[in-house]
């Protein structure tokens, strides 16, 4: 007979998220830990030694991420692996990816406080940089351990020109490194990610806990406009090639086509305009933008239609339109068999959970591609995210602590 699993204690998840609040950027809105700054350092290193705190084998990889180990009974055989990330969008919250590693670590103290020795090793992962960088990529240390890293994406560019690989080699890696850190798929018997929703779904139906079934694909593109510099006084209307212009109807054209699916989304991230004054008219215009779905058809229709629309904005003006496409991910279904496993570890636990689909990333899609892969979603008040109001009530974090642990001890047992 195994173990009966304490509950989590509430107060201690609340210190461990007040604490890593405290480490943001004072200069940005929010609880801001964008990766490639200092304070995103400082915060991994809080991370680390809160998981030697817990007894967990401290690691850092070659791409950056951070990783505990709990060592298993067993002799050798695969991993259960559990995390998020601590990064943050610039305005961000304080819970998108933090409930992940800290519910982890909580999850690692209730195993240990209720005698529960696991067979398999537990590897509590703080994945480096999830969210989209200036780059344009996200998820880069779940990637690496995917193989999904590519001499490619490290030769991507931003728009100053400098190189993906000299952003790491900036903060002390080396791009030579990133193969070794790659897992291989027979060492992975499941991983499972805890997470706030970021949507309304869970809020709106009074339920406490979700059970993803699957995450959105992403295409991701820069779109460049180049026309003429002009004076904005006298060069009249019919004779401009504005390329801000451009810019604004393609921005226009990217909301009807994000409309256009089931559950599609389009949305413009940023737009600059050069030179930067109302007296000048548009040289050169740059838009960054992506579309969402879980339809992996549906991107062909949508790439093809935002060509026609710059190709359209930019004859349009005697502007020339170019459209650059950042690598894509396509929809990613989560195992419907750890699927089961957790909902009925939440059962267990007696609680209701709903199924339900994400149209965020998350570095879970990266990890189904070494094995089995979940996740369980904890409501988001008034489906906000990606916001300083970003806020998920410490009942809910703890409950899916409590879910995230008794599915770890059902995870041990499975034979998939």
């Amino acid at each position: 007979m195994p173990a009966p699993l304490r509950q989590p204690e509430p107060q201690r998840i609340q210190q461990d998220l007040q604490d890593l609040a405290l480490l943001r950027d004072p200069d940005l809105a929010g609880w801001s830990r964008p990766t490639f700054t200092g304070v995103e350092r400082e915060s991994r290193r809080w991370v680390a030694a809160r998981m030697r705190a817990t007894s967990l084998d401290v690691h850092v990889d070659g791409i950056g991420n951070l990783i505990g180990v709990l060592p298993g009974q067993g002799a050798g055989g695969k991993a259960i692996v559990v995390g998020s990330h601590t990064d943050t969008v610039e305005g961000g919250g304080r819970f998108d990816g933090t409930v992940g590693v800290l519910g982890a670590l909580e999850a690692v103290r209730l195993l240990e406080e209720s005698g529960i020795k696991l067979r398999h090793d537990l590897r509590v992962v703080d994945y480096f940089n999830e969210e989209p960088n200036r780059f344009g990529l996200s998820c880069l240390g779940s990637r690496a351990l995917a193989s999904n890293l590519s001499p490619d994406h490290l030769a991507t560019v931003d728009e100053d020109g400098a190189t993906l690989a000299e952003a790491l080699q900036s903060q002390g890696l080396d791009p030579a490194d990133i193969p070794a850190c790659a897992w291989s798929a027979n060492e992975v018997l499941a991983s499972l990610e805890l997470h706030i929703e970021q949507g309304p779904i869970l809020e709106q139906q009074g339920a406490g806990l979700g059970v993803v079934t699957a995450i959105a694909g992403i295409a991701r593109l820069r779109a460049v406009f180049k026309g003429r510099r002009d004076h904005a006084g006298t060069r009249p209307m019919a004779l401009r090639q504005d390329a801000g212009c451009a810019a604004a109807g393609t921005v226009l054209a990217i909301e009807a086509i994000g409309s256009s699916g089931a559950d599609a989304v389009g949305t413009v991230g940023e737009i600059r305009f050069t030179p930067e004054a109302t007296n000048v008219v548009s040289e050169e215009a740059l838009l960054t933008a992506e579309f969402r779905s879980s339809d992996a058809g549906w991107f062909g229709l949508a790439r093809e239609q935002l060509e026609q629309a710059v190709e359209r904005e930019s004859r349009r003006r005697g502007v020339h339109g170019s459209v650059l496409w950042l690598p894509p991910e396509p929809p990613t279904a989560m195992d419907p068999r750890l699927s089961e496993l957790i909902g009925r570890s939440i059962a267990g636990l007696g609680h209701d959970f709903l199924r339900l689909y994400s149209g965020a990333g998350h570095d879970a899609v990266q990890l189904a591609r070494l094995g089995p892969a979940g996740m369980i979603f904890l409501p988001s008040k008034d489906g906000r995210s990606h916001t300083p109001e970003e806020w998920t009530d410490l009942a809910d974090i703890a409950l899916g602590v409590h879910a995230l642990a008794a599915s770890i001890v059902q995870i041990d047992g499975w034979e998939p």
